[in-house]
């Protein structure tokens, strides 16, 4: 075992400078620098290929040939290895030796488009001879701008890929969902692989109602994006069933760094980036505080008559974030040993004012060969990290919810001073929930610690020239700290004197994996390529959590205080052991047949414990087989079928029970959910149809995917009588339906010496249907119920994701219902239907400009349909202080409706009356506050310039780039309830923020705003 240290600890200085110094000297010598020049031309006719990549392997240094195919680049050591591409043609890579100026190079189209791209178990195939969907982004698509959860980023930039992230500030968990919904009750985030194993990337303790919360932190928020080499989306279920069935909702493959033969390299990379609120409400600034436009200085609400407002009174309580990223990584070797070392640190400050995360993140790869055939990969990752005060969302006096329920008069700076001489927090009017933002700032502290260590260990040994044998280990540890400190007299959450909570979690999984893989020629025509293997998954956490409510030795936060203190320990073991094994008979490399097969062995699943699941593709590569127009460069058609499974969480086959305080010494009591002893595996089965054409010699390319799943034996509770003995019962059951179109076009528009421009679209559209769920139930929630402004639910013929709430009832012709005194009557049981949280389809717009050293890139972002409901937004209106409310102060409105009895509404009413109506306070008419979450955003913008320098500097390279993200919205949706007379509501919140990372999505309530980053990153390389 392998022991853990605190958080704050890390290797110390003599350590470091030792894993330095012994990481250098197995590196290889510096050569000096020389200038080769060629030309590029097409193998079939000698014409010459304008506007081609000719890339120094393992460097930045690079360029494109001119109009007569020919280049010259200035190589920064030998000897070398170019990398030649051109769309359409196949990629070449080109020794040079030292001393050597000329190479000239010829490009074959059709069969020899040999890009490689990196698949399951992290095995690199040639793109076109994949069967399924695939996209891959490079390292420097992942980094063009900065977030401490790197796939905060990724939105935009992959067909069907949808993240969304909890609203807890920097470092927040991220909800990654590929091609739709697909569990009821289970996880369902895309399986994270790294180097090709996977990691944990657990989420536990999400938001899941909204009452509120505190969300905890993932696992793939710990990767550091500069040490990413790549990342593969391996979207399918043919793609993914390698993995098992954690690859059920698809598979993001990260490839991570590692050295290279050659002279040492030293990489600086150094960035500071500022946040500031992208969006916030929009108010009204004419009313103060007071009721039925009389003002009151100890009113709630902004209902009085004409006051000086304060414009800035929630804008001026947030800060502007300031986040600093440095990172050094020092690779190289010979080509017997390569090594990588990095080492990065990430100070990012929140936009609310002591919210922060430190993070120190250290990274060792060391790759060595034994004699000719033994190879050695070895990767040690460290990391430690703090967050402090991470941000409550909900409705339950959280910060933001707090600071967003002062009246439009009062002068937010005089509460700075948020206690009296007594210790008595201070507050513009009484109140038994809400408390002045200033105290809960000061007064309601958290921090989050996490230790991780990850271990990878990987040999292969050739046991000829074209089979090879593998064998990896890998351990991911992580403990974590979680304490909340709750000041004496803090509303809801302190019990006398205080209250003090403290969480202490093991997180262990262990993957061990042997493979057999290569090929074999079995005709001339025919080649086989195969992989056999196994592995092993076990994972094991212990979480416990003590609660002293009220303090003996007030603010004293300390268990050994505590008046009455109480623990929970939560223990979750588990396992599963594979067999696998693929075939690909490779036909004159034009046609492809691909095969799989997978066998399980679960814990969680009831004896054999074992479940099994095959895939079958082809692929057909059209352009190498028939003569196509010369209009195309290449195409290619692909299909697959495949079913994977996913078995369940542990212990849901046995009814538990729980050791309890009380009595003398305490009770044991059954726990309230009767679990299912013949629990059956989650199945998904999918199809998958795909084309792959590329025109005008290669300089446009189209990749069209159509896609179904269907997942059944869905695993979800439903609700028991009480006589049961139990409250909820778990069954297997339903069939949940993803129906989606993908279409990635990439297009290579200009190409010279001085200026090229590429462009890339990335559209997806996903209809999810439920087709059955179970005889003893029709209706399923994603949450507690429908809550206090809209409730998810999962219903047979409707859409995982479907939105009901409070609306305002209409009558069988279809109109609005109003009470005689002419206010909106409630449809009774939040049975209205607002929507679907999820978008109709997704669209993400790339372009990058290159001119002369200076290189531009911006993204578009629109994500087109579905609803949100916005808690906070129902709460401005009751308050008065949303800027709509300003309309019909006086009265005079008139709602377009009828009366109970048909006859048409004449009663003139005040703002007041319709919106204190309608909001009800903390519960909701969720209709009046549901909006089209259409938004169309200019989401990354960056600018460098690639500095050229003299050789004698001995700077290899040197780039300045000004970053952008989440810069602003081109469009933003409205309300879907248009009320003639008040003014236009658009949606003032950010969909991307959810309550939390979890299956409960579609509802903003307190939410921390999302945030405009604008940053400086500097490069530097040895």
């Amino acid at each position: 075992m392998i022991a853990s240290s605190p958080c704050q600890t890390a290797p110390s200085g003599r350590s470091l400078r030792g894993l330095l110094l012994s990481t250098m000297l197995a590196l290889g010598a510096t050569v000096s620098a020389q200038t080769i020049s060629g030309t590029v031309t097409d193998q079939a006719d000698g014409s010459p290929l304008v506007g081609a990549t000719v890339l120094q392997e393992g460097t930045t240094s690079g360029t494109v040939t001119d109009l007569d195919g020919t280049f010259e680049l200035t190589l920064t050591e030998t000897p070398a290895t170019l990398l030649v591409t051109y769309v359409g043609y196949g990629t070449q890579q080109v020794p040079v030796a030292a001393g050597q100026t000329t190479v000239d190079v010829q490009l074959s189209q059709g069969s020899q488009l040999n890009e490689v791209v990196v698949t399951a178990l992290g095995i690199e195939r040639e793109a076109k001879n994949i069967t399924y969907s695939v996209q891959e982004l490079d390292g420097d698509q992942v980094r063009a701008t900065r977030d401490p959860n790197f796939v905060n980023t990724l939105n935009g930039k992959v067909a069907g890929l949808t993240v969304t992230t909890g609203a807890s500030g920097p470092g927040g968990a991220a909800r990654i969902v590929l091609r739709g919904n697909r569990s009821i009750s289970g996880s369902n985030n895309a399986l994270i692989v790294v180097d090709g194993v996977p990691i944990d990337n657990s989420s536990r303790g999400q938001t899941g109602n909204d009452f509120g919360g505190y969300n905890s932190i993932d696992g793939v928020s710990n990767i550091n994006p500069n040490d990413i080499e790549n990342v593969s989306f391996l979207k399918g279920g043919a793609a993914a069933a390698l993995y098992g069935s954690r690859g059920a909702n698809g598979v993001m493959l990260i490839t991570t760094k590692r050295g290279e033969a050659g002279r040492i390299k030293v990489d600086v990379t150094s960035g500071i980036a500022t946040e500031s609120p992208l969006i916030l409400p929009e108010l009204q600034n004419t009313y103060g505080q007071g009721n039925g436009g009389v003002s009151n200085t100890t009113a709630s609400g902004s209902w009085g008559g004409e006051a000086t407002t304060y414009e800035n009174n929630i804008s001026d309580f947030f800060r502007t974030g300031v986040s600093l990223d440095n990172s050094i990584s020092i690779s190289g070797g010979t080509e017997v040993t390569q090594a990588y070392f990095s080492f990065t640190n990430n100070r990012n400050q929140g936009i609310i004012p002591n919210n922060d995360l430190n993070r120190n993140t250290y990274n060792l790869r060391l790759n060595q060969k034994i004699g000719s055939r033994l190879s050695v990969d070895l990767k040690a990752t460290i990391v430690a990290q703090e967050i402090n005060n991470k941000v409550k969302t909900g409705e339950e006096s959280g910060i933001v919810q707090n600071l967003y329920k002062i009246p439009r008069s009062v002068d937010l700076g005089e509460y700075e001073a948020f206690e009296d001489e007594t210790g008595n927090p201070t507050y513009w009017t009484t109140s038994s929930i809400y408390m002045n933002p200033y105290w809960t700032l000061n007064r309601t502290l958290n921090t989050d610690r996490r230790d991780r260590r990850i271990f990878l260990a990987s040999l292969t040994y050739d046991l000829t020239d074209r089979i090879s044998l593998t064998g990896r280990a890998n351990l991911d540890r992580s403990n974590d700290q979680l304490t909340f400190r709750f000041y004496d007299r803090t509303l809801l959450f302190a019990g006398p004197g205080g209250s003090y909570q403290d969480g202490s979690g093991f997180f262990e999984e262990n993957n061990f994996d042997l493979f057999l893989n290569g090929y074999q020629d079995i005709t001339s025509d025919l080649r086989a390529d195969f992989l056999l293997g196994t592995a092993r998954n076990q994972r094991e956490s212990k979480y416990t959590f003590l609660r002293a409510n009220g303090l003996l030795v007030p603010n004293k936060f300390s268990a050994d205080f505590g008046r009455v203190v109480s623990t929970q320990t939560t223990i979750s073991e588990r396992e599963y052991q594979s067999v696998f094994g693929t075939l690909s008979l490779v036909y004159k490399d034009f046609l492809v047949l691909d095969a799989s097969a997978r066998n399980d062995w679960s814990s969680t699943l009831p004896a054999p414990h074992s479940f099994f699941y095959p895939s079958v593709g082809l692929s057909w590569i059209v352009s190498d087989m028939v003569r196509l127009p010369e209009f195309f460069s290449f195409a290619k058609l692909r299909a697959t079928w495949s079913e994977v499974g996913n078995d369940a969480e542990p212990y849901r086959l046995l009814n538990t029970f729980s050791v309890q305080q009380g009595g003398t010494n305490g009770f044991i009591a059954q726990d309230g959910v009767r679990n299912i002893p013949d629990l059956k595996p989650e199945i998904t089965r999918s199809i998958e149809f795909g084309a792959d054409v590329r025109v005008l010699s290669g300089k446009l390319g189209l990749d069209l995917t159509y896609y179904r799943t269907n997942s059944v034996n869905q695993l979800f509770l439903v609700p028991l009588p009480a006589p049961s003995g139990f409250s909820d019962q778990y069954i297997n059951a339903g069939d949940i339906q993803n129906t989606g179109i993908e279409l990635i076009a990439k297009w290579r528009a200009f190409e010279t010496v001085d200026f090229s421009y590429n462009t890339t679209l990335n559209y997806a559209r996903n209809v999810n249907e439920i087709i059955e769920l179970s005889e003893d139930v029709d209706r399923v929630f994603l949450s507690g119920g429908f809550g206090r402004t809209a409730g998810v639910v999962v219903e047979e013929g409707g859409r995982y994701g479907d939105l009901f709430a409070e609306g305002w009832l209409r009558d069988d012709a279809g109109n609005f219902v109003v009470d005689d005194m002419g206010l909106p009557i409630g449809s009774g049981g939040g049975q209205t239907f607002l929507g679907n949280f999820n978008p109709d389809f997704s669209l993400g717009w790339n372009n990058r400009f290159n001119y002369r050293g200076v290189d531009l890139q911006f993204l578009i972002d629109g994500r087109f349909g579905g609803v949100m409901v916005s808690g906070t937004d129902a709460n401005l209106a009751f308050d008065g202080t949303g800027d709509y409310t300003e309309a019909f102060r006086e009265g005079g409105l008139v709602l377009d409706a009828v009366t109970e009895d048909g006859t048409p509404n004449t009663t003139a009413i005040t703002a007041e009356a319709l919106w204190t109506r309608v909001s009800g306070g903390r519960y909701s008419f969720g209709e009046f506050f549901a909006y089209d979450a259409t938004n169309v955003r200019v989401r990354e913008v960056a600018i460098g310039y690639t500095f050229t320098l003299p050789d004698r500097l001995k700077i290899r390279n040197l780039r300045l780039a000004l970053t952008g993200r989440n810069l602003f919205f081109l469009y933003r949706g409205k309300a879907l309830l248009d009320i003639p007379g008040i003014p236009e509501r658009r949606m003032n919140f950010d969909p991307d923020i959810q309550l939390g990372a979890g299956n409960f999505q579609g509802v903003e309530y307190g939410n921390l705003p999302s945030t405009r980053t604008v940053g400086l990153n500097l490069q530097l390389g040895f």
